[in-house]
């Protein structure tokens, strides 16, 4: 029996395409839209630390998540254009992303992070 993912079963957050053109405005944007605490480090290790956070009921660093064990944290990019990214921001992340799935896995979370990418609709794309 296959299992079905319900809306109860995620949380979907609109991330903004544009703010992979840089380090600083993706943090900005991750940490508004995540409700990451006030000492948020905006720096990698501190993104890893957040997100790794949602499988911990006690330890949830990311106060825009209910926890439901199980439940997919899913972070939809709207607007996204490879054209118009920085890659030393696309690249780090995707790893972050990565690297929270892994722990979250190792201490048997069921709680995953996904992530969807939305291009901008044909002839729409922003200018860098």
């Amino acid at each position: 029996m296959s299992k079905i993912l319900s809306e109860f079963h995620f949380c979907r957050l609109l991330i903004d395409g544009t703010c992979f053109r840089s380090t600083a405005a993706l943090h900005d944007e991750l940490s508004f839209k995540l409700g990451l605490p006030s000492w948020y480090g905006r720096n990698w290790d501190a993104l890893l630390d957040c997100l790794s956070s949602i499988g911990d009921k006690r330890s949830n660093l990311c106060s825009h998540w209910d926890w439901i064990n199980g439940k997919r944290l899913v972070l939809s990019v709207a607007n996204f254009s490879i054209e118009s990214i920085d890659e030393d921001t696309l690249l780090p992340f995707l790893q972050v992303v990565a690297d929270a799935n892994d722990r979250l896995a190792k201490s048997e979370s069921l709680n995953r992070i996904w992530i969807e990418y939305n291009a901008p609709p044909s002839g729409t794309e922003s200018q860098a």
